[in-house]
């Protein structure tokens, strides 16, 4: 496999791992590196400090520079000011608004969709109007008492206002984007085909029949069990339980799939072939958890939104089936990758080909009863949406290998039954209504 894991050989030598390159780890790493990566509010708060100190360092080193025409210092310092107490009310104007956007995305679409209030221009916004605030008290107040400061300070802090202008232009452009269908529909799928890129390597499923042989384990199994509060499993950083295993000559199987929730006290692993407890804490130390599932290493989370915005968009409250087709079309963008690629990628060998790591990763049945199954039992009533689906089947099914195709057409044999089922309730229903009223809506 040539997206291969890589993990900390022995002794100073960095050995392949075969693996999902989803849970790869970049060489070289240093601690710092993973933490950042692996911790997004750390990350933020660092991002944020950076801004915070380039802006303290810019107004007190640039106010020195004696070169060049000057300006009185109190008109300045003014205007410095002015500009201070100007940006703290621009940023509660921007992100409230922002937060309202949010909010519309959430109600409108699906309260899993994080596209927004997570994307890096976010934060990067918020620290760069808090930089430029930080730079304009601090030159004003570092030339108090001076007659006259440097004409480079009020260039600068325009520049910088320019510059804030056009990064709530790019925020507010990527605001109304959130809120498009069309854009939030290319923007999941293209998150889930990264996901799916990664976790799964672009190999063709292999031609024979029936499952693999099961991964030889060491002899004895102890359950992990989780210490933590409850959360959902956002991240497993792979490479760092192949170390840990491989130092105890054991093999890790995580029993809870990422974008699930695990409970305290519950198994979250199994360990085979060792009794050292020190693999425990580094297994759980490997696994980070959140209030709400994320795109970086969940393969399943993309479908699972656009079938959430289909079955929105198809309860009665709503009842836009031409936004359930749009979703299909999204949807058949992702199985179209998964249904010609090899998805039993679970285990996770060593240098010497014994398994290390086994992760909980779906299935081809998963993924076709997450896409179709809760579709095609609300959609069936709704002429366009039965449609695109029998066509979405068809196609997957003309594509598919052989021994994929089960499960499609078992959905499809299920369509046309949902659909008797939802053509007898609409005559039973013009039969309580009267032959007056039915007759009407037959003819409407």
């Amino acid at each position: 496999m040539e997206d291969a894991l890589k993990a900390r050989g022995e002794g100073d030598d960095l050995s392949a791992e075969a693996g999902p390159a989803a849970y790869a780890e970049a060489r070289p790493v240093r601690k710092l590196g993973r933490a950042l990566r692996r911790r997004r509010r750390l990350r933020v708060g660092l991002t944020q400090l950076v801004y915070v100190l380039a802006g303290v360092a810019l107004g007190l080193l640039l106010p020195r520079i004696t070169v060049g025409f000057t300006v009185p210092q109190a008109e300045a310092a003014q205007m410095l000011f002015a500009i201070g107490a100007g940006l703290v009310t621009f940023i509660g104007v921007v992100f409230s608004l922002l937060f309202l956007v949010v909010q519309f995305g959430s109600t409108t679409f699906t309260p899993r969709l994080n596209l927004f209030h997570s994307a890096p221009i976010v934060w990067h916004a918020f620290s760069y109007y808090t930089g430029v605030l930080v730079y304009s008290f601090v030159a004003a107040l570092s030339t108090s008492g001076d007659e006259r400061m440097t004409g480079l300070v009020p260039i600068v802090a325009i520049v910088l206002l320019l510059v804030a202008i056009a990064l709530f232009r790019s925020l507010q452009m990527r605001a109304f984007g959130s809120i498009q269908l069309a854009s939030t529909l290319a923007q999941v799928t293209q998150r889930g085909r990264q996901v799916l890129d990664g976790v799964y390597p672009d190999m063709p499923p292999p031609e024979a029949d029936g499952t693999q042989d099961p991964p030889t384990l060491p002899h004895g199994a102890r359950e992990v069990i989780w210490t933590g509060g409850p959360g959902i499993i956002q991240a497993i950083d792979v490479p760092r339980i192949i170390s840990a295993a491989r130092d105890a000559d054991a093999a890790v199987e995580i029993v809870v799939p990422t974008g699930e929730t695990v409970q305290q006290h519950a198994p979250v692993a199994v360990v085979h072939g060792s009794a050292d407890p020190s693999l425990d804490a580094a297994v759980l130390k490997s696994i980070r958890t959140g209030v709400e599932r994320t795109f970086e290493q969940d393969p399943a989370l993309a479908l699972r939104v656009l079938v959430d915005i289909a079955l929105r968009a198809l309860s009665p409250a709503i009842n836009d089936p031409t936004t359930a087709v749009q979703v299909l079309d999204s949807e058949e963008s992702l199985l179209r990758v998964l249904i010609r690629r090899d998805l039993d990628v679970r285990e996770v060998t060593g240098p010497h080909g014994s398994a290390r790591v086994l992760l909980p990763l779906p299935d081809w049945e998963d993924y076709v009863s997450l896409s179709f199954d809760e579709l095609v039992e609300m959609g069936a009533g709704h002429a366009q949406v039965r449609r695109r689906l029998e066509r979405l089947l068809r196609d997957l099914i003309a594509l598919a290998p052989a021994r994929r195709r089960a499960p499609l057409q078992l959905r499809l044999d299920g369509l046309g039954a949902a659909d008797g089922r939802a053509g007898h309730a609409g005559s039973e229903k013009n039969a309580l209504l009267g032959p007056f009223t039915a007759g009407i809506l037959e003819k409407g």
